[in-house]
């Protein structure tokens, strides 16, 4: 069989299981069971699959994924997110679109203490939407902004799917945090701008009201009792990792322990909430994990077939420069997003990318920062990107799933200006690894 259909058969495969609504664990699993089972035949194969599974989940770094879930979960459920958010709020005055900037910045805030996209949309819509409808925002004005900077976990450590990347690539999950920051803060900026820029432009987009007016005492007060001890919490999980101190994992753990003491300071840590964060933490990390055993052996098995190979010279031989075919594959990537969601995805691409990047010599720290924010695009753009429905879900009753997508827009735009950025000048995903001893 010739390479490109035996490639067509194993992917068509997986999507004709995932559009019947087969559970994404079982459909790699199944997929791969019949892969190992047919071409290293039966029960040898079988084994062979056993021990993959087991040295997929057998490493040290993959730890860090549910100290990070613990830290993000314990901030919200404390309400120490909510004080933070009524701090950064106090901040901003009269600027046109406050709340739009509000959410903007509040995503680059928690992306940096929750990794978790769903988690920081959920938490910030939950909260902003009623306000913003109150006061009169334009829909899209709404949406836009709060899945925007929902979706700035994926980028800005610590991003639990980041450190998934990096185990499933088999690179420096250290360096791949670090290089997600600097991208992640500058979408921030120009989510920031956009909101400003367009209701100065249409007024109409948000209009004017009374603000409370707080004294700089109250400001700093704010500053310093709700802003100042997350800013700890970051420099403890990004700079222990930065100045070579402790390892991503070791810093989540040191992350997790100062969030469970700053619950303790605000006198929000308890019974009830010991459960519902163990509850949430348990399962999130459970799903990530179930995925990650299903897929165990996946890229090995295209190996095996040959495909890999076959697809890196073809990539190679193509007539087409390095960065046509980096663009190329941001492009799939970005379109298969819009379908799927962030782990099963990255299953899929990173065992059939990185070969060819190699090849090309393309960094592959550089390259997963493109990738992160490539699927990033996806999870929010129509028809079918998760954080669609997860703000669909959150939204108030009678909210047009229309609106919802007439208001992301923009910020894909942004996200795939952030992209071309990062193609011309590499060193905004690569400065901050280069630092980091």
């Amino acid at each position: 069989m010739e390479w490109w259909l035996t490639l067509i058969l194993i992917l068509g495969s997986l999507f004709v299981l995932m559009l019947t609504g087969y559970p994404v664990v079982f459909v790699f699993l199944t997929i791969t069971f019949a892969l190992y089972s047919i071409l290293m035949g039966g029960i040898p194969g079988i084994r062979a699959y056993i021990i993959s599974i087991n040295a997929s989940l057998d490493s040290f770094t993959l730890v860090a994924i549910p100290m990070f879930v613990l830290m993000g979960e314990a901030l919200f459920q404390s309400g120490i997110a909510m004080r933070a958010i009524d701090a950064v709020e106090k901040m901003l005055g009269k600027v046109p679109g406050r709340l739009g900037i509000l959410a903007a910045g509040t995503g680059v805030l928690f992306g940096a203490v929750s990794g978790s996209m769903s988690a920081n949309t959920a938490m910030l819509g939950g909260i902003l939407t009623p306000e913003m409808q109150k006061r009169g925002y334009d829909n899209r004005m709404i949406f836009g902004p709060i899945m925007g900077g929902g979706s700035l976990a994926m980028l800005i450590p610590p991003s639990s799917l980041a450190i998934l990347f990096a185990s499933i690539a088999e690179i420096s999950a250290g360096k791949v945090l670090m290089a997600g920051t600097l991208p992640g803060v500058l979408l921030g900026i120009l989510y920031a701008a956009y909101i400003v820029i367009s209701c100065k432009i249409k007024p109409s987009l948000a209009p004017a009201y009374e603000v409370h007016k707080f004294t700089l005492k109250e400001i700093l007060k704010s500053l310093l009792l709700d802003i100042f001890p997350l800013f700890i919490i970051i420099f403890i999980v990004i700079g222990s990792i930065l100045l070579g101190l402790c390892t991503p994992t070791e810093a989540a753990a040191l992350g997790a322990v100062g969030t469970i003491f700053l619950c303790i300071y605000n006198k929000t840590f308890g019974w009830k909430l010991i459960k519902t964060v163990a509850f949430n933490t348990f399962r999130s990390t459970v799903m990530i994990l179930s995925i990650m055993a299903a897929c165990a052996g996946f890229g090995a098995m295209l190996s095996y077939t040959g495909v890999i190979t076959k697809l890196a010279t073809f990539a190679i031989s193509a007539n087409l420069s390095i960065t046509g075919i980096v663009l190329l594959m941001g492009l799939v990537v970005l379109i298969l997003g819009t379908f799927m969601d962030s782990t099963p995805l990255m299953m899929i691409i990173i065992p059939i990318f990185y070969p060819i990047i190699n090849k090309l010599g393309i960094d592959p720290i550089w390259f997963a920062t493109f990738m992160l924010i490539s699927i990033k695009i996806g999870n929010y753009s129509p028809p079918y990107g998760m954080l669609l429905f997860v703000m669909k879900g959150i939204s108030p009753p009678g909210t047009k799933t229309t609106d919802i997508y007439r208001s992301v827009m923009p910020f894909n735009i942004l996200d795939c200006f952030l992209l071309l950025l990062l193609v011309a000048f590499p060193s905004l995903a690569l400065i901050l690894p280069n630092l980091a001893k």
